[in-house]
């Protein structure tokens, strides 16, 4: 699920400053049957237009000037106070020629002539697709500018695209390595270039020649939905850190979960070709044999929260032999009919339910019972098919219909489970794609074989007020692993004994239970490493 601190982390990662201002000029536009901002490219920026892409998509993101939300406009969507977006398709982009957005733009939450206050407005041109959504390098901006919206005056504004998205730029830190290698497996299912990537963090004594240990075991770190392996910082901390001898002495190898359509949470799917077997027949061999790593599945661990939470269980879930452990925390719904409020099975749409109420996908708790709903499902859908009609946003519930579901209109674009205007669920399609990752179906069918795992490696934690409500799934799947292992004593089968645990952490948010499980989490891996015979 998305996080508060990890949804867009372009402006960090990329070093985009938006910092000059810029003016809109009003233009009186009499007769005009409706609001119209026009986006242009100036006459003297050709060169922004990168490698001649000029077809692609125009969005515009708003933010009330009344609004709590920090940063530009085009840092959203925003959830804790979700704002208008517009979009429209652009054959070709070309110096001087605007591109008008007006009230039959794709938007949300209403045509643009049905606006009314001020907002600052900042346009995007997305027409390159080597990262999520609008944050690929070489999209071009214009900087934020303040428009008055009247629904009852008719305005023409005009906004120009000075800015281009640059390449990332990777520093150069001690005991870190980045790595970027192409992928033959992922490139030849796809059909195009398709690279793996991710941080190598070394232990501070992994170049120290007195030291006496050569090989180190390896904790694979899977990034919530947003984040990258470029995410360093806290773990470059947790090992320098004076208290790092509470820490798991290991390689820390940083994943990234990112592709064109979302986080790919390291499943095998249709749209984001073979992300599991890529990952462990062709990523961790290229690791183990550039660095010092135990080539042992026992010395290999896993840990994630939220999206990053789900991944690294399915991963062992998949893999169970390729990895001692996971230690997931707050993973994304691991039960489809607790797919955060929505039973994907049963419930005719996603929007609302049994009495018509919408569904919250985004809830803040205010005090020891209160909470209070920031975002609904339905304004969550309603910002991605602003972005995207068509599914391409890379959002979260696009991002899903990628790694669960067929393509849709195109073979590069998803499939959504449901009608996003109307939240209607396609229940033949979750039962023939999207049934297949749900964990507790897959739980159920294999439980021969998982029994031992969740006995010995599932580490799982989640907060009982989950900000997006995943607890839900995780008690369910608590439940359905008791009832199996009581059918097994039933049936005279001995049970496997282990440190596994599944807990809900009872007042834990989707953050706090970050917070929690990070300290948890170090202790057990070092004990389970200690057992193991990789500690210190």
């Amino acid at each position: 699920m998305h996080s508060s601190l990890a949804l867009y982390l372009f402006r960090y990662v990329l070093g985009v400053s938006f910092a000059v201002s810029i003016g809109a000029t009003v233009v009186p536009a009499f007769g005009a049957e409706s609001d119209r901002i026009e986006v242009v490219l100036p006459n003297q920026s050709q060169e922004l237009v990168n490698k001649g892409v000029a077809a692609g998509r125009l969005k515009l993101f708003l933010n009330s000037t009344r609004s709590k939300n920090h940063g530009d406009p085009a840092d959203g969507p925003f959830f804790e106070d979700p704002q208008p977006i517009y979009s429209v398709f652009v054959q070709s982009l070309k110096p001087g020629k605007p591109i008008v957005i007006d009230s039959s733009a794709a938007g949300w939450p209403v045509p643009l002539d049905q606006l009314s206050g001020e907002y600052q407005v900042q346009a995007v041109f997305d027409n390159h697709h080597s990262e999520r959504g609008h944050h690929s390098p070489g999209n071009l901006f214009s900087k934020p500018v303040t428009i008055m919206f009247d629904p009852i005056a008719r305005d023409t504004n005009v906004i120009e695209l000075t800015e281009s998205l640059p390449e990332m730029e990777l520093p150069t830190i001690e005991n870190v390595v980045w790595i970027n290698e192409a992928s033959p497996m992922l490139s030849l299912a796809t059909g195009k270039a398709t690279r793996q990537r991710a941080a190598v963090v070394l232990p501070k004594e992994y170049n120290n020649i007195n030291f006496p240990r050569r090989v180190w075991p390896t904790v694979y770190v899977i990034p919530g939905f947003g984040g990258r392996f470029t995410d360093i910082d806290s773990t470059i901390r947790m090992l320098r850190a004076p208290s790092s001898g509470a820490v798991p002495q290991a390689v820390w190898v940083i994943l990234d979960p990112e592709s064109p359509l979302g986080h790919h949470a390291f499943a095998n799917s249709q749209l984001n070709g073979p992300r599991a077997n890529a990952f462990v027949q062709e990523f961790i061999p290229l690791l183990e044999e550039r660095f010092r790593l135990i080539r042992n599945p026992a010395a290999r661990l896993l840990t994630g929260h939220s999206s990053g939470g789900w991944s690294s269980l399915w991963l062992l879930l998949t893999h169970p032999n390729d990895f001692g452990g996971c230690w997931s925390s707050s993973p994304d719904p691991v039960d489809f009919s607790a797919f955060q409020l929505s039973d994907l099975y049963r419930d005719e749409t996603i929007f609302t339910d049994a009495q018509g109420n919408f569904q919250g996908s985004y809830r803040k708790s205010i005090g020891p019972v209160d909470e209070k709903v920031l975002m609904t499902v339905a304004q969550e859908v309603g910002m991605e098919r602003a972005l995207d009609p068509d599914g391409g946003s890379g959002e979260q519930w696009d991002s899903w219909a990628a790694c669960f579901g067929p393509p849709g209109i195109r073979q590069d674009l998803p499939q959504r489970a449901f009608d996003p205007t109307t939240g209607k669920i396609n229940h033949n399609l979750i039962e023939k794609y999207w049934s297949k990752y749900d964990i507790v179906r897959l739980v159920t069918r294999n439980w021969k074989e998982l029994a031992p795992v969740f006995a010995t490696k599932v580490h799982l934690l989640v907060g009982g007020r989950d900000s997006f409500y995943l607890e839900r799934a995780v008690m369910n799947l608590q439940k359905k692993i008791a009832a199996l292992q009581e059918a097994d004593r039933r049936a005279g089968v001995a049970p496997v004994k282990g440190d596994g645990f599944i807990e809900i952490l009872p007042d834990a948010t989707h953050d706090t239970a970050a917070v929690v499980a990070n300290g948890r989490f170090a202790i057990s891996m070092r004990e389970y490493l200690k057992k193991q015979g990789f500690g210190e």
